[in-house]
């Protein structure tokens, strides 16, 4: 992983260079082995966005790197993922004391977003005045794209609000998921142990529980049920601007501690014994919300977000939806919150304008 130091480095070298036919100009993101940069497409002056792979990265990362180009371009009919325009791999010069040394560089061609839903909420004054309505069609947006994700054989295993991106055209407003870096193809083998997948996963405030206990397995239900807890902590972010993990397990550092000390000793934690942490963040975040989509919140995020991963992959609690695919209950009920906020703004709409005649009388 690179240095911060190293990352700023890097952005002021690759800053204004040109790759494939692309010059890279603002940088709008650094991640951990990577740039995201806003350029211009020279033939057609096109904004779009070029994710460049430092250059300095080890072989893991470029192998996460190439995947990423390879699931994205196999996701391009998605209308809910990032959309892969190019790629390829090219040497630039790079000056150091003098001498001209040619360097190579990786680099993927995406559709430019408008923003990221983290910068609507990670300010507690941007979030408060985000409408619930544009909430939770976010959160259905996620929901969308994770569902067409599956149904591909792909799992996304990082979502949280930084890579959930938007695309604005005209007066509408889509969310695409964007940063498949560690993303999965379901169909392949295990590549890595699940103590390789959790050392490399970067935040791990938003990991499920049952990788921080070293509890996860590499089959595709693990990783759809890792999914699945994405999505319910996403909805916690758009509630409270922190994810699911941090609130309900504090220090995943000391998680973490546990969990290996628990491996050494031969022991297994029972995931079940979180239940009790999770309802509390879980009724606290209901809390948080319209009273008229509380219920229908309430069991969304007990479903997605139980501790215990198999029970995340359970039907739909409610008759009508017991033989739809697992998400498509999810986008259902999101609907329903959607229209019941809708309600809930006209019922308003029409109170204001009943005291705005009244007082005018």
């Amino acid at each position: 992983m690179a240095t911060q130091a190293e990352r700023d480095g890097w952005k002021k070298i690759l800053t204004g260079q040109k790759l494939g036919g692309y010059e890279l100009q603002e940088c709008l993101g650094v991640g951990f082995f990577g740039l995201v940069f806003e350029a211009r497409n020279m033939a057609t002056d096109a904004r779009i966005a070029v994710k460049v792979l430092l250059p300095s990265s080890d072989t893991e990362a470029i192998a996460d790197f190439e995947n990423e180009a390879i699931l994205l371009q196999k996701l391009n009919g998605c209308d809910g993922v990032i959309t892969y325009v190019d790629g390829g791999q090219e040497n630039i010069d790079m000056v150091a004391n003098g001498v001209t040394v040619p360097m190579s560089v990786r680099f993927h061609v995406l559709a430019m977003a408008s923003a990221s839903v983290d910068e609507l909420i990670d300010d507690p004054v941007s979030r408060s005045a985000l409408d619930w309505t544009e909430r939770i069609r976010i959160f259905r947006g996620a929901v969308k794209g994770i569902h067409q994700m599956h149904l591909a054989g792909v799992a996304h295993r990082d979502l949280k609000s930084s890579n959930c991106l938007l695309m604005v055209i005209g007066s509408t407003t889509r969310l695409r998921l964007g940063d498949l870096g560690r993303a999965k193809n379901l169909r392949s083998s295990p590549t890595k142990s699940i103590e390789g997948y959790v050392k490399g996963r970067g935040d791990l405030r938003f990991a499920a529980p049952e990788f921080l206990w070293l509890q996860g397995g590499n089959a595709a239900h693990d990783f759809i049920a890792a999914d699945y807890y994405g999505l319910g902590s996403l909805l916690v972010e758009l509630a409270t601007g922190q994810p699911l993990t941090s609130l309900a397990l504090g220090d995943v550092g000391a998680v973490l501690k546990q969990a290996a000390s628990d491996h050494h000793r031969g022991q297994t934690s029972d995931l079940a014994n979180l239940n009790l942490q999770y309802r509390r963040v879980i009724a606290e975040v209901i809390d948080l919300m319209p009273r008229s989509i509380q219920q229908d919140a309430h069991v969304l995020l007990t479903s997605l977000c139980d501790p215990v991963p198999a029970e995340r992959l359970a039907r739909s609690p409610y008759n009508r939806d017991r033989h739809v695919e697992p998400l498509e209950w999810i986008l259902r009920r999101a609907d329903i919150m959607i229209r019941r906020l809708e309600i809930d703004a006209r019922e308003e709409r029409r109170n204001t304008r009943k005291l705005e005649r009244t007082a005018a009388s």
